[in-house]
């Protein structure tokens, strides 16, 4: 039977990709050292599946874990921004030094293909949209993005130095079930969520006018599993992202439509976005630009999904509605 290693399992997208190889007949081995991941993910229709690993991408025991893996999808990461920012050295150590981690397990039990998790926030200093792969540079300042870049030229170094065969998937804005609402920091369906089942007004930031890239998680479920035996996904670097942008407004409006709730959008300064993490503010000769917080609030995100599509066949299926809708029903479902 062949053997699948998930870094990140008990997380959102980690589980959702784990429950579905489980279901696909595959082995499924989920790896986890529950900072950020939940046990309750573990477990999707009241049934258990894949084996459970409770351990760190940092730590010297992984080769153990990954040897006798045909593939490994790497997951695992610090995602939040202003957790990032506010931790570069932490972001740095598990965002790079885990992934160098991988690799190297990776590359001495001869794994076929790694799959690694990236992001579409790499592009944050991009002005050409919709923004596309083969873009001769990109050059990020946040922390976050930064390190998906730094981890990315990891990825290039081992496949140019060893021949390992690794696929780059960039993730736009993920969303569905088991998307994790309660953190201090929530994505932004996440974050309006929470404010639903708390009967809270919804506080966003700037005017709601601003759009970004969503894909469903069930989508993106989908194109990974195209690109674990996928003959063209070979050491490929990929968008994961609908091609269609919608704005906060959208979707704060649709959800609360989906939720049964009445409630006032209220407009933040977007300068005050990340005022929860004091540690970027202090002290006041070198406290974070705040206009780099206004730009990453207000910035236009499009991903162009031609070379999924053109390569392995690949497009979106879910509607941001139905997505929704799914997002919707699983938090009442725990509540």
């Amino acid at each position: 039977m062949t053997k699948i290693l998930i870094t990140g399992g008990a997380g959102f997208i980690g589980s959702q990709l784990g429950h579905y190889f489980n279901e696909s007949g595959y082995e499924v081995f989920l790896l986890d050292n529950m900072k950020h991941g939940h046990m309750d993910n573990l477990e999707i229709n009241g049934k258990k599946f894949g084996w459970f690993i409770n351990d760190d991408i940092r730590s010297p025991t992984l080769l153990s874990h990954v040897s006798g893996m045909d593939y490994v999808i790497h997951l695992a990461g610090l995602s939040s921004l202003p957790l990032c920012q506010s931790r570069p050295q932490y972001a740095i150590d598990v965002n790079v030094g885990g992934t160098a981690n991988v690799l190297e397990a990776c590359r001495l039990a001869n794994v076929k293909r790694v799959i690694f998790a990236s992001t579409g926030a790499i592009y944050e200093n991009n002005r050409d949209t919709p923004f596309k792969e083969d873009v001769s540079r990109v050059s990020p300042y946040l922390i976050y993005p930064t390190s998906k870049h730094q981890a990315e030229l990891l990825c290039d170094s081992f496949s140019d130095c060893y021949g390992m065969d690794i696929v780059k998937l960039r993730f736009f804005n993920v969303y569905g079930p088991h998307q994790d609402f309660k953190r201090k920091q929530p994505p932004f369906t996440g974050y309006l969520l929470k404010q639903l089942m708390n009967g809270e007004d919804l506080n966003v930031f700037s005017d709601g006018e601003q759009r970004r890239d969503y894909v469903h998680v069930d989508d993106l479920v989908s194109l990974i599993d195209i690109c674990l035996e996928h003959s063209n996904a070979s050491n490929q670097t990929f968008n994961v992202s609908s091609g269609q942008a919608y704005s906060v407004n959208e979707i704060a409006n649709t959800m609360m439509r989906l939720f049964g709730a009445i409630a006032d959008i209220n407009y933040q300064d977007p300068e005050t976005y990340w005022d929860k993490y004091p540690v970027l503010h202090q002290p006041s000769e070198f406290s974070i630009n705040r206009q780099i917080i206004v730009d990453e609030v207000n910035k236009y995100v499009l991903g162009c999904p031609e070379k999924t599509r053109a390569l392995l066949g690949w497009k979106t299926q879910v509607s941001l509605e139905d997505g929704l809708k799914t997002l919707v029903d699983y938090a009442r479902k725990i509540s």
